[in-house]
């Protein structure tokens, strides 16, 4: 109420103090000072100071001023400094406001504040470092920094001072401002080398009283100017070195020297132009360090002295240079390595080479001299060779063969010749001589073992590789060739080439057919190995084959006999005793005594305690005698498995059937077999007519192959020989022997060359021929120059007209050349001497030098006979020896310079040797190559660039590059000359070896900005005649020298610019130019010292391009004008500037925005507060004048504020309007000020009112009405729907609580079946709800408020229940009595459409799930029956036929509409019967009355009357009592329990705060017990209070309510380990999955401790000893800190299923406490093994072949699949489909049993053999299958006749259209058979007639593409081909195995068939091109 009171005051009075009071004080006065009494300057009374509430209001951040409120003086709380007040402004003032309420009074106050001099000057850096360049001149100005000085008036600076300095001195300028700025003035040159620093002190004093100063270091740095050129130490280096010094050897280290810094004194070393290309590539100079060190190779023999030139180069802008000479000496030593040459070798002879003779003639020499030139040739190993001297100048040695040799031993020699000198050290050189031995055929060849077991397994593929039978002959080539063949003569009487093949080749045995162990068992043959040498050397080895037995023959079973498939029916009389012999199996197996053992087994028995199975006999016999339990039809699947490995098996289905001796005398009246009459008379004819044909085929074969087998009678004509091919493909095949990798086909030569036959397996290439001749078979070749044979010349189609001779080595020319050998080693008349001649170069080709005849003193004539030839030691062949004039003459020209590329020597030799025979001579000549001035000289480059400094003094001199001349002597260089220039000149020097090198020499100084390239040319001439000349351009650079100072375009500039202008605008932009280029012209702006900061700070400068820029923000009232100067420097090495000033003047605008301030504001208000009320007090301000100055204020028009003037400036803030914070919360109040300039500028400021919140709104829910549909069979505790409502209001009166109204809904307790969430509104079910016992249901639920008064509101909700599919159908008709199976019977004569059965199926849901549908799922047959979907009525679709089986199976499945759809099924079974025999069924079966009403039923059948009566009492006890009604209890009225926690919340009328909405709906039922229920631990310190409220429907008022409280408070208790752990279980179940990973976590086992510290720090491990004989530590893990268990291993469910063992978890305390727990681990099977197909047995694959007679009736069992898996039951259920299948139509396949019946009978049309692959396929996931083949072939039955007594018979068209074919096919088959025969027999009688000229032939067959196929035989790489190509021919066939490609021709020609070829040029070859 004391606020709202200031406001209405401060609204009634209002005057206000226009003036302002102003005083004046000192800077810096003590705190106390008093300034003023304000009280008696403005009038008031000091003693209502304080009542009015006075108060100061100072525009600053700090409070320096106060005033006392008891005298009313204004003093000082806190010192004031003038410059941190008013910084660089002359005039400071200081504004404050006094503030007097009751009434309202404002008083303005200026407090002037006068400067006194308590600043020192200071400059801006203490250290002051400026770079001054060594030759800068005197007179030059450098800008210093000035000192600043916070004071103003006459405190600031007045002067400087400079310490005393010979070479600098200062000058003062004063800037506009008054600002003084200094100059440091060069008086004195400077040099850097006497004094490289300067320190001088700079001085600023101010002009108060007393004086301050302030001193600034300023150090002058001297710049370096390159004046000082490099030297070294030395001016010539004398070095000495020996030759071959290593690569990197260091010859000398040069030092120069300069005494500049910095670049100007690193030195960069490098040859001049005046060291020699040669010795720059022998030495290395490093240009850093000056080190020379060795590069290349230093010979003493090249050069004896090196001379170089060094210059070193400083890296100077204009660089100096400093020379120096360095002589090198080569001290000589012994590098020459001795030489040695082959001059004649024979590197291949024979083995059976005498001793003695030559093999070789070396010579060997070394250029070195004395000692050093002394050399010897020796072997260094122990070799059949020796070493003999022939001449001594030059050295010649012979190498001659000293003892016998054996090329097996050593096939080949690496002679070793070692030549040595006697030099220290000695050197040697080394050749090898290759000597290569031929081969004497001398060895025989050699069998590995001298006899051969062989094991070959039966059933072995025809070619299979038995074993490779390889000999070895040491020899070589066709010494070494060996042909394997077999010895056929020592077995009798049996073919081994027709068993066994040999390749010739690798001696590889083949099987050339499949054995059977059954029928063979051994073989015994020899094996002979021959080389092709001559004469041939053999030798053999006996072969023993043993056939080793596989178990490859399946048992058969033979007993009992299976007519009708693999199941045979037996029938047993049902009273047969024990021990009985039921069946006996019989199986028998063809193998070996071992894989022939059988043992018999059940696969499948239907009653395992019945039948037993003796497993060595086979014998089935019962084990007790049948019950009446026991089913009338037993099934046996028996295996009989024989022992082999793999096994083998057959299995035999018995089908056994139990019969009642009383009706046996009936068997054969129950069914007539039905007999077709098949067979007609046509068939009849048709196998008579096939077996006649048959017999006639037979016949022919055994009489053509009885005239095959006669042998001819031996030809006296022609002598046997064999046939031997030679091609010219340098390979020879001897003795009709083919080189070739195909182990049949060379079986196959081996047996056709016996009977004169040629085969060729390789292509004749193209153009080839060969050459077949005529040898003697005997052991060996005759010689050829006795030999006469007949060569057969074979030419392709297309004649080349090529005749290619083979180059045979006659006997004759081989003596002759040994004789030759033998005649040189006597020979030693060898020349030593050498003959000198000398030529010029370039002489013409043809140019005789001389007569080597005459000078030799040979004779002309003999030199062709001695063979003189010429070595000339050099790669080219310039020179020839004429042998008829013995002249030596050029071949080719001969360049000296080419020839001797070294101008070291003037001399140039050439030398050869002259080489003759017979007697041998070595004659050695020199020819010396004279120089002609040949080559012009030239440079190595045509340009040679130079960069000289215009600053360069006059007689510098620089090195250019020397011409070179390849030519020597006079020949050579002489001089250079230079074009006229005035500014040049060379001079020409002489070096050591003669060389010509030229200097230029500057004459006239240069000048860059005159004349910036000069062009020069340099000639060089040489001195010979005529002479030549070559020229260089010299192009000279001169490089720029920093002489041009920067120039601006103006020296002063004036600018005017208006205040407030924008950061980057452009100023002006200044211009500097330089005349210099390069980075001498570059130029830099920068300001000087003499510029402020605070003008540095305001302008920008950029230094690239001189633009001046607005960098801060210009203030009129701040500056008015600015002064600068600017500085442009280039970028040289003694860089140049110039300078210029700018005066930038500032204009003055409207730049200050007015200000407004909040003097007085109030907020938060209530929302209901009244008009009129003040908010706020504001004032406004502008520092501007006139119009600027005027300001204008105002708030936003759409708010419930207005703006209430009080005084100049002042204005109140009042409510115009009433507020509501649910329509705006808060109010942002804008406070606009503008004043009237132009532009007019403004300000505002914002202000937040908050509006506190009154309990004005009650709850509204979302609806008005909730429909809430709930799914039948919920969760108890299901979130239904959230009813939430919503209440503007705030905090308290926002926070609402739901909760059900019971009073609407009468005899139901809503809070029974739904709770709802106070807090939330969250509804939920409270139990499950069943759409069949309740529908719906309707209620309240209300809203209610926490505000004072509470609000409420409320809403209706409607539940309905939705029904689900949650009930399956129930079948009630037909009733099922004994299981899922239902039989029905039904006459056989029933019509089509009578009513077999009806299926009625009940669902309790609702309509639409309620509405059942029937389908079949199974049915036997589906052309028979029909099922209505709708009413599920069976009916007959046709008629019975004679064909459908007796019994008939089908599932039917009713499904009801849901989603997902439920169904139920029933299988019925369906038998026909028929009614004609009804009278004799009595007789059939005689029915078996069992006493099946026994005692056990009796009782049952009470048991469950009793049970049912019991039941049916306690249902009506129970509903009588629940009827009654509680009468009402007047004494007590009923009351709820309430919980009021101190957790911030209240929780009324039974409600309990949490997030768990069925415990809110627990806590609800239980307190209408009156119970309390607690959900979570109290925590310690915390505490409840538990009070009794009424159960009313809302809260009555708190003060009238008397709630009894109970305060329980919990003390800190110290934990004893009282408590032992506790696991959440008592026992643990834990599922794995087998093949699980090693280390997987299985479960976490974890215990709870509630003690405290080391009592709660538990302990987990395994309890072993519970666990007999198995260590589960092995098995399993335990982490015996947070009990986590995992798998050790993998584990198989097909292995282990389950473990038991127990865990224990201890704590820590003392004594320790523990508990375990017991843990049931359960191996989880998973679908890991496919299913095993045992039945039908596959003896050889995956394909089965079964047999069924044509007859067959449908529904017929064809075959039956039985797979196993050993996986888990679910896993191993298999099911059976068809993969693949002939006819879909024919058969059927049982998807669950597996078995295979026929849908219908077979017809003529169907093939007669049918294929069915069956996929067998698990119940896993995924699932996984096995597949069998199943291939079915149909089998006529003979039941002709008895056709005629079953039925009448069918008349079917046999004499079909397929007959007549066969008819018309048979007759023309016997008729072709017959005409053959005929041919065959008349082409067999007839003699043929001796003819002379051409025997019988044989077919050859010669194509182009690149093979040869002779006699009858084909190129092939299969074995098993050949086999049938060789029995082919013998019948006079030709088998092609392979297409003839497109293109290609054949010519099949005749060759004679007799033992050998005659002449070709008597064959008359009959040829058939193709």
């Amino acid at each position: 109420m004391h606020f709202w009171t200031t406001v209405f005051v401060l609204c009634a009075t209002w005057p206000s103090a226009l003036s302002v009071t102003r005083y004046s004080i000192a800077e810096e006065m003590e705190r106390g000072s008093v300034v003023a009494n304000l009280a008696a300057d403005l009038g008031l009374e000091p003693g209502g100071l304080a009542q009015r509430e006075v108060k100061l209001d100072i525009f600053h951040n700090k409070k320096y001023l106060d005033v006392n409120k008891n005298t009313g003086e204004l003093y000082i709380v806190e010192k004031m400094d003038r410059e941190y007040l008013c910084p660089k402004i002359a005039s400071c003032f200081l504004k404050l406001d006094v503030i007097i309420e009751s009434p309202l009074r404002i008083f303005n106050i200026e407090l002037g504040i006068t400067d006194i001099n308590d600043n020192a000057p200071h400059f801006r850096r203490d250290r002051v470092e400026l770079d001054v360049s060594e030759s800068a001149t005197p007179g030059e100005r450098f800008s210093l920094p000035n000192a600043v000085d916070p004071d103003v008036g006459i405190n600031t600076i007045k002067t400087y001072k400079l310490s005393d300095s010979e070479h600098f001195t200062i000058e003062i300028q004063t800037g506009s401002d008054g600002t003084q700025y200094v100059d440091l003035v060069l008086t004195k040159s400077l040099d850097r080398e006497k004094n490289a620093v300067h320190n001088l002190i700079l001085t600023a004093v101010d002009g108060g009283v007393p004086v301050r100063s302030g001193t600034a270091n300023i150090i002058v740095k001297v710049q370096d100017t390159n004046d000082n050129p490099p030297r070294f130490d030395k001016q010539t280096y004398t070095i000495n070195m020996t030759e071959n010094s290593p690569i990197g050897t260091l010859v000398v280290k040069l030092n120069a020297t300069d005494l500049d810094e910095g670049l100007n004194s690193e030195i960069v070393y490098s040859f001049t132009l005046y060291t020699s290309e040669k010795t720059q590539d022998v030495f290395s100079l490093d240009p850093n360090k000056g080190e020379i060190t060795v590069k290349g190779t230093i010979d003493y023999e090249d050069m004896t002295l090196y001379e170089m030139h060094i210059e070193a180069r400083d890296k100077g802008t204009h660089p100096l240079l400093g020379q120096s000479k360095v002589v090198v000496h080569v001290t000589d030593m012994n590098d020459n390595y001795p030489e040695i040459t082959i001059q004649s070798v024979k590197n291949t002879v024979a083995e059976n080479i005498p001793v003695g003779s030559v093999i070789a003639v070396v010579a060997i020499s070394d250029r070195d001299t004395g000692d050093n030139g002394k050399v010897s040739l020796s072997i260094n190993k122990n070799m059949p060779f020796i070493l003999n001297q022939s001449s001594d100048r030059p050295m010649h040695y012979k190498l001659i063969v000293s003892e016998p040799l054996d090329r097996e031993l050593v096939p080949e020699y690496d002679i070793p010749l070692i030549v040595t000198d006697a030099g220290i050290p000695p050197l040697s050189d080394n050749e090898t001589i290759h000597l290569h031995l031929l081969d004497v055929n001398d060895n025989a060849p050699q069998f590995a073992q001298s006899f051969y077991t062989i094991r070959v397994l039966e059933n072995n593929a025809p070619g299979a590789l038995l074993s490779s039978l390889t000999t070895f002959d040491p020899d070589l080539h066709e010494n070494q060739y060996l042909v394997y063949f077999i010895l056929e003569k020592e077995i009798a009487n049996t073919s081994m080439s027709m068993l066994f093949s040999i390749n010739p080749e690798n001696g590889n045995l083949y099987a050339l057919k499949t054995f059977d162990y059954e029928i063979e068992k051994e073989f015994l043959f020899h094996i002979e190995a021959r080389d092709s040498g001559s004469p041939p050397l053999s030798s053999n080895v006996t072969v023993h084959i043993i056939i080793v037995d596989q178990n490859d023959n399946a048992p058969v079973i033979v007993s009992p006999w299976r007519a009708h498939g693999s199941v045979v029916e037996e029938k047993i009389p049902r009273s047969t005793d024990k021990g009985s012999l039921v069946s006996k199996v019989i199986a028998l197996d063809t193998d070996s005594v071992h894989n022939s053992r059988i043992t018999y087994q059940f696969l499948q028995v239907t009653d395992a305690t019945l039948f037993s199975l003796d497993q060595y006999n086979g014998e089935i016999r019962t084990m007790r005698m049948f019950s009446y339990r026991d089913p009338r039809h037993q099934r046996m699947v028996v295996i009989a498995k024989d022992n082999g490995e793999p096994a083998l098996s057959a299995t035999v289905t018995i089908k056994l059937s139990t019969i009642e001796t009383a009706v046996k005398a009936y068997s054969d009246m129950t069914e007539v077999p039905l007999e077709y009459d098949i067979f007609s008379d046509l068939n009849l004819y048709l196998v008579i007519g096939l077996g006649s044909v048959s017999f006639l085929l037979l016949i022919t074969i055994l009489v053509t192959i009885v005239l095959k087998c006669q042998k001819p009678k031996p030809s006296k004509a022609a002598p046997p020989c064999r046939n031997s091919v030679i091609s010219e493909r340098n390979s020879t095949i001897a003795d009709s022997t083919l080189v070739s990798n195909d182990a049949y086909w060379y079986s196959m030569f081996l047996a056709e060359t016996r009977k004169g036959k040629l085969v060729v397996r390789q292509p004749v290439p193209k153009g080839s021929r060969y050459i077949v001749s005529s040898l003697p078979r005997g052991t060996g070749l005759t010689d050829t120059s006795d030999s006469a044979a007949s060569t057969l010349q074979v030419r392709p189609a297309y004649n080349l007209g090529l005749h290619i001779s083979w180059p045979f080595v006659t006997m004759e020319s081989y003596k002759r050349y040994v004789s030759l050998v033998i005649f040189l080693s006597f020979v030693r008349n060898i020349s030593t001497s050498v003959t000198h001649y000398s030529i010029p170069e370039e002489m013409k080709e043809g140019s005789v030098v001389a007569n080597l005849a005459t000078d030799l003193g040979l004779d002309v004539k003999t030199l062709n006979q001695r063979k003189m030839r010429l070595d000339i030691i050099t790669n080219k062949k310039y020179l020839d020896v004429n042998k008829e004039t013995g002249e030596l003459y050029i071949v080719e020209k001969i360049d000296r310079e080419n020839l001797c590329t070294t101008k070291s020597s003037a001399s140039c030799y050439l030398r050869l040797e002259v080489i003759l025979e017979n007697p041998l001579r070595i004659f050695n000549i020199e020819v010396e190559i004279l120089d002609m001035n040949d080559n012009a000289p030239q440079f190595r480059r045509d340009a040679i660039h130079l960069d000289i400094s215009e600053a360069t003094a006059k007689g510098e001199r620089f090195s250019l590059s020397n011409a070179v001349d390849p030519d020597v002597g006079t020949n050579s260089v002489k001089t250079y000359h230079l074009s006229e220039s005035e500014h040049f000149d060379i001079e020409v020097q002489t070096g050591r070896e003669g060389s010509k090198f030229a200097d230029l020499i500057l004459t006239k100084a240069l000048d860059r900005e005159q004349q910036a390239v000069h062009n020069l040319i340099l000639t060089a001439v040489d001195g010979g005649t005529p002479a030549r000349s070559g020229t260089a351009s010299v192009v000279v650079h001169v490089s720029d020298t920093n002489d041009n100072a920067p120039a601006f375009d103006k020296v002063s500039y004036d600018i005017k610019i208006m205040e407030n202008s924008p950061i980057g605008s452009l100023v002006i932009h200044l211009n500097a130019t330089d005349l210099d280029e390069g980075s001498n012209s570059d130029i830099t702006y920068s300001y000087s010292l003499y510029t402020s900061e605070k003008t540095q700070e305001t302008f920008n400068l950029n230094p690239s391009n001189g633009e001046i820029t607005v960098k801060g923000m210009l203030n009129y009232e701040d500056f008015k004008m600015y002064d600068m100067e600017i500085i442009a420097t280039d970028k040289g090495a003694s860089s140049l500037s110039g300078q210029c000033t700018i005066k930038i003047v500032v204009e003055d605008m409207n730049d200050n925005h007015p200000e407004i301030s909040i003097r007085s504001f109030q907020s938060p208000v209530n929302e209901n507060i009244e008009l009129d009320t003040v908010i706020a007090v504001v004032s406004v301000s502008d520092k501007d004048s006139g119009d600027n100055g005027v300001v204008d204020v105002h708030i936003p028009d759409n708010m419930p504020f207005k703006l209430r003037e009080s005084s100049d400036n002042y204005y109140e803030l009042v409510v115009s309007e009433p507020l509501d914070r649910e329509k705006v919360p808060e109010y942002d109040i804008t406070f606009t000020v503008t004043d009237r300039g132009s532009p007019p500028l403004s300000d505002n400021e914002t202000m937040t009112l908050e509006l506190l919140d009154v309990n004005d709104n009650v709850p509204q829910f979302a609806q008005s009405f909730y429909t809430i549909r709930v799914l039948e069979n919920n969760a108890p505790g299901a979130l239904l729907s959230s009813l939430t409502a919503f209440d503007p209001d705030l905090h308290e009166n926002q926070y609402l609580v739901y909760f059900i109204l019971e009073k609407e809904i009468a005899n139901t307790s809503m809070s029974m079946l739904f709770s709802i969430n106070p807090e939330n509104g969250n509804l939920y079910a409270l139990k499950t709800f069943d759409y069949e016992i309740e529908k719906e249901f309707l209620f309240h639920i209300e809203a209610r408020d926490s505000g004072s008064p509470p609000l409420s509101s409320n809403v209706t909700v409607h539940i309905i229940i939705v029904d689900q599919n949650d009930n399956a159908p129930v079948i009630v008709s037909p009733w099922r009595a004994h299981g899922s199976v239902v039989e029905e019977k039904i006459p056989r004569s029933t019509d089509k459409g009578s009513l077999v059965a009806k299926v009625i199926a009940l669902d309790t849901d609702s309509v639409h799930n309620s509405r059942i549908t029937y389908q079949f799922l199974q049915v036997t047959d589906a052309t028979l029956f029909s099922l209505d979907q709708y009413n599920g009525e069976i009916r007959t679709m046709r008629m019975f036929s004679y064909r459908d089986p007796r019994h008939q199976r089908m599932v039917v499945i009713a499904k009801d509409n849901g989603e997902p759809a439920l169904s139920a099924t029933v299988t019925i079974k369906l038998s026909t019967i028929e009614t004609a025999v009804k009278a004799y069924s009595d007789m059939t079966e005689v029915p078996l009355e069992y006493d099946i009403f026994s005692d056990l039923n009796l009782y049952l059948v009470i048991g469950l009357g009793s049970v049912s009566f019991l039941l049916l009492i306690t249902i009506l006890v129970t509903i009588v009592l629940k009827c009654q009604k509680p009468k009402p209890s007047k004494a007590a009225p009923p009351c709820r329990n309430s919980v009021i926690s101190e957790r911030n919340s209240t929780i009324a009328d039974s409600t309990l705060v949490s997030n768990d909405a069925y415990w809110y709906s627990m806590f609800l039922a239980e307190t209408r017990k009156g119970k309390l229920v607690v959900r979570q631990p109290v925590p310690k310190g915390s505490r409840y209070i538990v009070s009794s409220l009424p159960r009313g429907t809302g809260l009555t008022d708190t003060s009238d309510s008397a709630a009894s409280t109970l305060q329980v408070r919990f003390k800190q208790l110290l934990d004893v380990n009282d408590n032992v752990p506790q696991f959440a279980q008592s026992f643990y179940t834990i599922r794995v999955l087998e093949n699980n990973a090693p280390g997987a976590l299985l479960s976490s086992l974890t215990a709870f401790d509630p003690d405290l510290h080391e009592n709660q720090y538990l302990v987990y491990f395994i309890l072993e000893k519970e666990i007999a004989n198995t260590s589960m530590s092995m098995l399993f893990s335990i982490n015996p800190e947070n009990g986590n268990l995992y798998a050790l291993k993998t584990f198989d469910y097909e292995i282990e299923k389950e473990f038991l063992f127990h865990i224990e978890a201890r704590d820590s305390g003392s004594p320790p406490l523990s508990s375990n727990v017991t843990v049931h681990i359960i191996i989880v099977d998973q679908n890991d093994n496919a299913p095993v197909i045992v039945s039908p047995w596959r003896a050889h694959g995956s394909v089965v072949d079964e047999k069924i007679p044509r007859s067959t009736d449908k529904g017929s069992l064809v075959a039956k699949v039985i797979a196993l898996d050993t996986d888990s039951v679910h896993n191993s259920r298999i099911t059976y489909q068809f993969l693949q299948v002939t006819d879909a139509t024919l058969f059927s396949l049982d998807q669950y049993n597996g078995e295979i019946r026929t849908m219908r009978m077979f017809s003529y049309r169907d093939p007669r053999h049918q294929r069915m692959v069956v996929i067998a396929k698990d119940n896993g996931e995924p699932a996984l299958s096995a597949t069998v083949t199943i291939k079915l072939s149909t089998i006529e039955t003979a039941v002709k006749a008895y056709s005629d007594m079953t039925e009448v018979p069918l008349e079917y068209d046999i004499f079909s259209d397929l007959n007549l074919y066969l008819v018309i096919g048979l007759g023309s088959v016997s008729f072709l058979l017959l005409i053959t025969i005929l041919v065959t027999i008349v082409l067999k009688c007839q003699k043929p007639k001796p003819s002379k000229v051409a025997p019988p032939c044989r077919n050859s067959v010669i194509s182009e593409r690149n093979s040869t196929i002779a006699d009858s035989t084909l190129v092939s790489n299969d074995a098993y081909w050949y086999s049938m190509f060789l029995a082919e021919t013998r019948k006079g066939k030709l088998v092609v195995r392979q297409p003839v490609p497109k293109g290609s021709r054949y010519i099949v020609s005749s060759l004679p068939r007799g033992t050998g070829l005659t002449d070709t040029s008597d064959s008359a070859a009959s040829t058939l091109q193709v």
